[in-house]
């Protein structure tokens, strides 16, 4: 599945598309993945009051199933806020070098220093992440995502409280705001917002899906050791990568005057080997 460069987004969309889309009044970015995601959106467009919607899928190069998920998302929610809300078409974003440094190159490190690793840790990191500089190009509008805490009483080790709280301070030092409105929601709470699409359905699957669960279900996480790894890799790594990205020009002031692609990227591997070499 093709996607466009998450740095380099606002070159690949140009002056003229940025100009259009900056224009529109009370835009937000919203994350499509599945239900919950969809779900979100329409729960956030209902309480802020956003004008138009910009859906964006973000490539892990994991994923695998039908990839029209997106477009059906997209359907959903032009149906359900006909009335409320424009909906754009959807963009992908992906940044294979960001996710692989993120979840893993570092991954031995990782379990020597905290006793934990799945490249499940980081991924929603990443996803948030991706969109960051896609929120400065136009103007430092909020992303709108699904994260929830628990999902009636699962956990999922890409989306923990404490986690979701960590993307939340990331994407905030970037100045972006992480709306999260279905962080205390039930399946149920969910299931209303979107009736007729169960959990599961219509959205790409994962080849590390559930690679966290034990024979019998049971999530094997060390809350101890996640909290340390959240506060020594993943939070410093999510700050990093947007102190990185603003000393190579990729910041709202820089996105708001050029689509060049000429900035230098950082060196991923480099810029969060040196966080862990100076911890």
């Amino acid at each position: 599945m093709s996607f466009l460069s998450a740095e380099y987004i606002a070159s690949a969309l140009g002056a003229d598309r940025l100009d259009m889309l900056r224009a529109l009044p009370s835009l937000a970015i919203g994350a499509i993945a599945g239900r919950d995601s969809a779900a979100a959106i329409i729960d956030a467009v209902r309480a802020e009051g956003f004008s138009v919607i910009l859906p964006t899928s973000v490539a892990t190069g994991t994923e695998y199933g039908d990839t029209d998920c997106a477009l059906d998302a997209v359907a959903v929610l032009r149906e359900i806020l006909a009335d409320e809300v424009e909906v754009l078409d959807p963009l992908r974003l992906g940044s294979p070098a960001l996710w692989a440094v993120l979840n893993g190159r570092f991954a031995a490190e990782i379990q020597a220093r905290w006793g934990l690793n799945s490249p499940c840790l980081a991924c929603h990191l990443y996803v948030h992440l991706a969109r960051v500089p896609l929120a400065w190009a136009l103007g430092g509008v909020p992303v709108i995502t699904g994260e929830r805490d628990t999902h009636d009483g699962r956990i999922k080790l890409s989306q923990t409280n404490a986690s979701i709280d960590a993307e939340t301070r990331v994407l905030a030092c970037a100045g972006i705001e992480l709306l999260t409105p279905l962080r205390a929601s039930s399946g149920t709470d969910v299931g209303a917002l979107v009736p007729g699409w169960r959990e599961g359905e219509r959205q790409l699957h994962c080849v590390h899906s559930r690679n966290y669960e034990r024979l019998d279900g049971s999530v094997a996480l060390d809350s101890s050791a996640h909290s340390r790894y959240l506060d020594g890799f993943f939070e410093p790594a999510g700050r990093a990568v947007v102190d990185a990205w603003r000393a190579a020009g990729l910041d709202a002031a820089s996105a708001r005057t050029t689509a060049s692609d000429t900035k230098r990227l950082p060196e991923y591997a480099h810029v969060i080997g040196e966080l862990l070499s100076n911890a």
